[in-house]
């Protein structure tokens, strides 16, 4: 070749160069073809060109190029290296391996090779192999920041927290706006319970990358945990307009409606992520607990199944699979959810408490004991298991024992509803004398109040409940202490697909002017009123002769229903409300038959138990029911 031609190849490889350096991409490609075509063996030509195509993405060409600039210039270690790029990109380890091997081999101190080999061996799991590699990186160059980076990942693999900290910490010291490296470094603060400090780190990471979607992701599960739900929820809303199919944002931001109660909006954005990612297991579960809540229990339990399906071993998706079981009556199917969770999860407190209702429910109240106190041996604090305990062994007459837990319960000043209701019931049936912590006396705490007299009950609440029983959409859960009847499953006062608000507007009304009634009063569940409470609320239906059997409202602390129609009594009491210290108590001193009629509210402390009187009329009695629910 003349060295005019030389001087010609030379001058337009350096012009793809250049334009390659600034990213005019195609300008750069015609140059590097343009040298081909006048010198087919310009080995660094074809290399240049197989970066360049690389960059854009067409693989397969690329190799051709490194290839090519192999077989010409057999010793050329840039291209050994850069076809092993590519190799690893097409997830051929082995061939990346040797083409890292034999760049090493041409050029033992060729840094950018040693750290590609150890990113191989990394993923070929021989670690320390990958270390060694990118410790001679470091040696070979002491401010080759990606392999200090890599390092702190391998670590991170093997658990090596102070190893990957200081790892991550000597990349940025030596690159200040490494983004990546800020980003991860916060990741291990976050699993390391380190809020503050991963805070700072997803900041800077989006302060030297103000579009890193991740970044804002991680930073709202950080706001989420120090509770600072809305600065979470922009940082998810951020992160998702960044990325619009950033799937965990979505997802996180569901879980932020949730918390804040608008179930709609975190149903939508659960069905986001699965229009992203059909295979999302946690965004099915998520699903399917607003479901659920929801009272729309034939699709919580498609939920719970697909989440399953997709991670087998998913034991909170089992745990609540049995729940909607257990509430749909079908026992046995509930069972073997519950012990598929706790054969997952040995520990799982909630799915042995769960086991325990069930086998209460079945008869076998022993049994039930039993999972109830490995449930409390797990979890000291659980309050659930201890009432559910309480009353087994109130129902097992195991009188002893009751009375040493009763003792300890005095001394350790716990209150709630189930307590106060085993104190009354306890003191009926053996002569307990102390204190009642909860109300010492219930009977004493029922309120009555016309709502017809005070607000718009036609327009307010007989619209919105016939609304509500017109539509298909919610479950009806299994009731077997209702008799021709149904009750519906979920709370109301979480579906937003009801205008139900004016109604919480009432209940909270006369939630205040029931605590005002009673101001002067000193019983444990006034005195102690909830900071915050939420409501939870269900429709009762019944047709004629329909009945509800004694029962009490283990989670309320103030329980009301709101007669939305009460048939024309025949007798005296047909369909009348009663309250009572213990349904098998008969003295008029231990009940209170409460005459309702349509537009009646009744509030009544959550410890008393309380059943219906059949009524004989071809009409439906319709009742709202709810409680004050501490949270």
């Amino acid at each position: 070749m003349s060295n005019e031609k030389k001087l010609i190849v030379k001058e337009t490889f350096d012009l793809a160069v250049q334009n390659h350096q600034n990213n005019n991409l195609q300008d750069a490609q015609n140059y590097y073809q343009k040298v081909l075509k006048i010198d087919p063996n310009y080995a660094p030509a074809h290399n240049n060109l197989g970066v360049l195509l690389s960059d854009m993405g067409d693989i397969q060409k690329a190799k051709s190029c490194y290839e090519k600039a192999i077989e010409i210039k057999p010793n050329y270690a840039d291209a050994h290296n850069n076809l092993g790029i590519i190799f690893e990109k097409l997830g051929e380890n082995q061939q990346a391996k040797s083409c890292y091997e034999k760049a090493i081999e041409l050029n033992p101190n060729y840094v950018d090779a040693h750290n590609n080999l150890g990113i191989i061996f990394k993923e070929l799991g021989e670690h320390q192999k990958s270390i060694s590699y990118f410790k001679k990186v470091i040696l070979i160059d002491p401010n080759y920041t990606d392999a200090y980076y890599n390092l702190a990942i391998l670590f991170k693999e093997l658990g090596e927290h102070q190893k990957t900290i200081s790892y991550f910490k000597k990349a940025i010291e030596i690159n200040p706006n490494y983004v990546d490296a800020h980003y991860n470094l916060g990741n291990i603060f976050k699993e390391l319970g380190e809020n503050q400090k991963a805070k700072d780190c997803y900041e800077k990471a989006i302060e030297i990358n103000p579009n890193y979607a991740d970044a804002h992701n991680n930073l709202g599960v950080i706001f989420k945990e120090l509770r600072e739900n809305q600065k979470a929820k922009d940082c998810f809303e951020k992160s998702i307009e960044i990325n619009p199919n950033h799937a965990n944002a979505h997802n996180n931001l569901g879980i932020i409606f949730k918390e804040l109660g608008e179930n709609q909006k975190a149903k939508d954005c659960y069905e986001k992520v699965i229009l992203i990612n059909p295979n999302h297991a946690g965004t099915y579960y998520n699903l399917g607990v607003i479901l659920q809540e929801l009272g729309k229990n034939e699709k919580a339990i498609d939920c719970f199944e697909k989440a399953i399906e997709i991670k087998p071993n998913y034991a909170d998706a089992h745990n609540n699979l049995g729940a909607i079981f257990k509430e749909l009556g079908k026992n046995e199917k509930a069972i073997d959810c519950f012990e598929k969770a706790i054969e997952i999860i040995p520990n799982f407190a909630e799915a042995l408490n769960h086991l325990g209702l069930t086998y209460n429910r079945l008869g076998e109240n022993l049994k039930a004991i039993g999972y109830y106190e490995k449930a409390i041996e797990i979890n000291p604090n659980y309050t659930e298991a201890h009432n559910h305990l309480l009353k087994s062994l109130y129902q097992t007459s195991n009188q002893s024992i009751l009375f040493k837990k009763l003792e300890s319960i005095t001394k350790e000043g716990k209150m709630n509803a189930v307590i106060g209701s085993i104190f009354s019931r306890s003191k009926v049936k053996y002569g307990f004398k102390k204190n009642n912590p909860f109300c010492n006396d219930p009977l004493n705490y029922i309120l009555k109040t016309d709502l017809i007299k005070r607000y718009d009950f036609k327009n307010i609440i007989v619209k919105c409940v016939n609304n509500i029983l017109k539509d298909d959409f919610i479950s009806n859960r299994t009731q077997n202490l209702l008799t021709n009847g149904y009750q519906t499953s979920g709370n109301l006062f979480a579906n937003e697909d009801f205008n139900i608000k004016e109604i919480q507007k009432i209940i909270h009304i006369e939630i205040e002017k029931y605590r005002l009634h009673f101001k002067n009063s000193k019983e444990g569940f006034l005195k102690n009123w909830p900071t915050n409470y939420d409501l939870k609320g269900w429709l009762i239906n019944m047709k004629k002769g329909g009945k509800l059997k004694a029962h009490m409202h283990d989670f309320g602390w103030l329980s009301g229903s709101i007669y939305v129609n009460v048939p024309q009594k025949l007798q005296t009491d047909s369909g009348n409300l009663v309250v009572c210290i213990d349904e098998n108590e008969n003295k008029k001193s231990y009940k209170k038959s409460i005459d309702v009629v349509t537009g009646s509210l009744c509030l009544f402390p959550s410890s008393l138990l309380h059943y219906t009187i059949p009524f004989e009329v071809e009409e439906n009695r319709i009742v709202l029911a709810f409680d004050v629910i501490p949270n």
